[in-house]
């Protein structure tokens, strides 16, 4: 069912359980809890409703000791997770082909749980400085402050630098930034509503020119901006002025995002927002010049006029056919070992299998139902990288319809599912069981939420009897 379509039919209250999946914006657990069990939350599916849950879950949006909030989300996930709006069942797992060549400078990370991502591509070597891989398709835009789609930030995390990123432990690094803010460096005031970030002074974009605060506010402001429709600027509302400038009630001028000189940037915040500065680590905030959307409009994401200020630019793009980067020479920090990356645009699994197999690549992915097959494959299975993803997977139920509007029922029916059979048997042994939302590596993970309904026939029974329904 088309996205629009499943949305109306949700909010009609047609539905009686549905397959969901949900994987982190940023790497913080409170991306897991208030977007889908919130009341009235846009992914709420489940139409659940817990007033103590929410009160949870709105002290932790705005707690700024970190530990106190963690503390207040996992009071949070265990009440979701009693209260089982959803069954949870694996945390999903990436399962690709690797060339031993690649494979000891390729290391697995949690964010996005994308292997096409800035935390590999910077980092890795190959023999002869080429790296060719399956991008599966042409990304629908390189427009940094509108970009959605895993295809277009694969490619966005080659071409440019945030104020911030994310190290493979999942911490924030700073990368434009000559500095984290804290309240301990002035960098956060105390009521924890203003940030000042302060830039690097030797940052060039690709063609020489120097990376400016401006650059920084130009970019978010135009991503705020309704014509921009940018569909994550949700996660930035909290800018002062910004939640009525993005849906059109508002000016630009209200907008608490100001350049004070070239090297410092002064964001201010309507409310507290403990999460913010993982969020300007994201795609949607990184530097956008001005000048070459003025000159090019829409084609100032393409090249040859998309300036990047990231280890790479974007050379050549034939649609459906490659793209390629290239290594800036004015990058400003650590070069990397690669000199080129090739995206191949293969949709066919099978045929991004064969194209691997031939040696004109050096990553893919493999069709659906070989996962088995491939593993013990003589050459291959020695050549399978694997590696966790912030992705949980699982059934929703509409708790207001029977008989899911019984808690014992949807209890029982997650002691009645055994997942490590449903992995193996139908998911080809890729995945991880769990019985709870937030995934392994995510701060806030906890093996033992829901280990009270793993697969149990006989306590299946027992909630169902405790819930009116004979066995």
């Amino acid at each position: 069912m088309e996205s629009a379509a499943f949305q109306k039919f949700v909010n009609e209250e047609n539905h009686t359980w549905a397959w969901f999946g949900w994987g982190a914006d940023y790497p913080d657990p409170e991306n897991f809890l208030d977007s889908v069990f919130m009341t009235g939350a846009g992914n709420n599916h489940t139409l659940y409703s817990n007033p103590q849950f929410d009160t949870l879950m709105t002290n932790a949006l705005k707690e700024l000791n970190n530990t106190t909030r963690l503390q207040l989300i996992d009071q949070a996930h265990k009440m979701v997770v009693e209260d089982m709006p959803m069954v949870f069942m694996f945390n999903r797992e990436r399962f690709n082909l690797v060339k031993p060549a690649l494979r000891p400078t390729l290391k697995p990370t949690g964010q996005d749980g994308q292997i096409m991502g800035d935390r590999f591509f910077r980092q890795v070597s190959m023999p002869n400085n080429i790296l060719r891989v399956n991008s599966s398709g042409d990304p629908p835009t390189l427009d940094t402050n509108a970009a959605s789609w895993a295809s277009s930030l694969s490619c966005l995390y080659q071409i440019y630098d945030g104020l911030f990123s994310f190290d493979q432990n999942l911490n924030v690094q700073a990368m434009v930034a000559s500095e984290i803010p804290t309240t301990a460096n002035g960098g956060i005031s105390a009521d924890g509503k203003t940030y000042t970030f302060k830039l690097k002074s030797n940052v060039t974009w690709s063609d020489g020119k120097p990376v400016t605060a401006q650059d920084f506010e130009y970019s978010i402001k135009r991503m705020l901006a309704p014509a921009t429709a940018a569909e994550y600027s949700f996660l930035y509302l909290a800018i002062a002025g910004a939640e009525a400038y993005n849906a059109g009630t508002g000016q630009e001028s209200a907008v608490g995002v100001k350049a004070l000189n070239a090297t410092t940037l002064e964001i201010k915040l309507a409310q507290p927002q403990p999460t913010f500065i993982s969020r300007m680590a994201l795609w949607p905030c990184y530097p956008v010049r001005k000048d070459i959307v003025d000159a090019k409009g829409a084609d100032a994401f393409l090249p040859p006029n998309l300036i990047g200020n990231g280890p790479f630019m974007l050379t050549e793009w034939v649609p459906l056919d490659h793209m390629t980067f290239k290594v800036n020479p004015n990058y400003w920090g650590t070069k990397p070992t690669l000199t080129e990356i090739r995206f191949r645009n293969i949709p066919d699994p099978q045929a991004s299998l064969a194209a691997y197999q031939n040696n004109e690549l050096d990553m893919s992915g493999v069709p659906v139902g070989t996962e088995k097959a491939t593993m013990a494959d003589a050459t291959l299975g020695a050549q399978v990288f694997r590696n966790a993803d912030l992705v949980t997977f699982g059934f929703q139920f509409n708790v207001k319809k029977a008989p899911f509007d019984n808690k014992k029922v949807r209890q029982a029916i997650s002691c009645a599912i055994d997942r490590d059979t449903f992995i193996n048997n139908v998911r080809g042994g890729v995945g991880r069981a769990t019985t709870s939302w937030i995934p392994p590596g995510m701060p806030g993970f906890d093996a033992n939420i829901g280990a009270d309904y793993k697969f149990n026939v006989a306590k299946a029974k027992q909630l169902l009897a405790e819930g009116g329904y004979k066995v």
